[in-house]
């Protein structure tokens, strides 16, 4: 009998390694480079190329994947290969399967590779479970250099995750202590755990109520230029406060209240009198989080950098 995990090792895996592979490919990257992303020999990835991209996709969405997911899949596996390293890739290859087969989302597929599972076989749904801690490994890893390490705020960072439904502060998982930075690169205090962030946990439970969609955030530091990064990274955002004086749970209502008219991938809060301002980027889970402050880390670092070329140009 072909096993769960053997469909992922056996099917998933190798055939998302070639849409992966084009998509790397048709990003200008090296047969070398994507050798070595991918963890291949370079005459695989030159095979890779060679195929039909159309069929592959059409395979996955026999297993049970709807195009949608198929190319938010890619487009996921791509930004942890860009931000990340080949092991976070790894981790979150496995946390999203065992999210797909506890989600009974290849029962047909297994079954027609085995037709005497039983159609009332529910047994996936028991065993594997969404990986949220491991999901957050994944994102803290992508964001663990030096340009993210700009957007870190006085207060310093920290990224929360919500399970499914949450309703409690203890359904929220974060950082304990928070994200500092350690010779210029983010770096957690410590591994992730449930209920460690208070405000985080408050502000992802009231935006849930409004869009339950957005599952994690990450605060990072908000002015003018980190504003300008934000559009130029193509991402959406808006804008509450600032106020003289407010407490944790005004904030918490001010920016979940910005979310519900329409999303966004970003609320700044303006900040008001000893109060820094502070920019929330949400997301569905922390690879998305992560992408989206890299993407905005990038363009903040061109424009300080263009800047400072300006400044100098002019003494």
């Amino acid at each position: 009998m072909e096993s769960p995990l053997k469909i992922i090792t056996d099917y998933l895996v190798p055939w998302l390694r070639v849409l992966v592979a084009k998509r790397l490919r048709g990003m200008g990257m090296s047969q070398s480079k994507i050798a070595y992303l991918i963890g291949v020999t370079q005459p695989a990835v030159k095979q890779y190329l060679d195929e039909d991209e159309a069929e592959y996709k059409g395979r996955l969405m026999k297993m049970g994947l709807a195009e949608s997911e198929i190319d938010s899949l890619v487009e996921r596996v791509v930004e942890v290969l860009l931000n990340g390293n080949p092991t976070s890739s790894s981790l979150f290859l496995t946390t999203r399967s065992l999210s797909y087969l506890s989600r009974l989302k290849f029962c047909n597929f297994h079954r027609s590779l085995n037709p005497e599972i039983s159609t009332d076989c529910f047994i996936c749904s028991s065993i594997f479970q969404e990986g949220e801690r491991e999901s957050m490994e994944v994102g803290l890893t992508m964001i663990r250099n030096e340009k993210v390490g700009l957007l870190v705020p006085e207060v310093l960072s920290n990224m929360a995750l919500a399970k499914p439904n949450a309703k409690e502060l203890s359904d929220v998982m974060a950082v304990p202590g928070r994200i500092s930075k350690i010779r210029g690169i983010p770096t957690p205090f410590s591994r992730p755990e449930w209920g460690a962030s208070t405000h985080l946990g408050r502000l992802l439970l009231r935006v849930m109520a409004v869009r339950p969609q957005l599952r994690c955030v990450m605060n990072v530091k908000y002015d003018e230029v980190v504003g300008r990064a934000v559009s130029k990274a193509g991402l959406t955002m808006r804008k509450v406060g600032p106020q003289r004086e407010a407490d944790e749970r005004e904030i918490v209502e001010l920016v979940s209240s910005a979310l519900r008219e329409s999303p966004v991938d970003v609320v700044a809060h303006l900040g008001g009198v000893n109060l820094e301002p502070i920019a929330y980027v949400f997301g569905s889970d922390p690879i998305e989080v992560a992408g989206k402050v890299n993407a905005i880390a990038q363009e903040y670092a061109k424009l300080i950098s263009l800047a400072e070329l300006n400044r100098k140009s002019s003494v």
